[in-house]
């Protein structure tokens, strides 16, 4: 198999970082090149929460912060780029793995089940069930 872009979905949970790890083992195996995507997940505010226009320079600004210091801890010696986008996190990363032509996806799971599961979704499952392209998906515990 061919690898030569890899699309790693991180958020702002303590995981991050091991899923961008897992995602920097695969690139130094293939030879590939990186993407680092933070999704604002845009289905989960309402009315009452601060604004659109409010949130989003806070949101990018910790996405970024994140994104720079995985890359300064973590990705030393690969070609990186970086996305910050908003939307459903599976329709953006299916969307961009298209877009960039990435030949894989990393991402995390929370492994929820039964109620939680069906409350909260799985982005993990949803990405899997919808791309085309190869998922490796970072099984990660609350507890990190």
């Amino acid at each position: 198999m061919e690898c030569h872009k890899i699309l790693i979905a991180i958020d702002d949970s303590p995981s991050a970082e091991h899923i961008a790890q897992s995602g920097y083992q695969l690139a130094c195996q293939f030879g590939a090149e990186v993407a680092l995507v933070s999704i604002e997940d845009t289905s989960v505010y309402d009315d009452r929460e601060l604004s659109l226009r409010e949130r989003d320079p806070l949101i990018e600004r910790s996405s970024n912060t994140l994104q720079q210091d995985l890359i300064t801890k973590i990705f030393k010696n690969i070609p990186v780029s970086t996305f910050i986008e908003r939307g459903r996190p599976a329709s953006v990363i299916i969307g961009l793995s298209r877009s960039w032509n990435a030949d894989m996806i990393v991402l995390g799971t929370h492994g929820r089940k039964g109620l939680s599961h069906l409350l909260m979704g799985s982005v993990a499952e949803e990405v899997m069930r919808n791309s085309s392209k190869p998922l490796i998906i970072i099984p990660i515990s609350e507890k990190r």
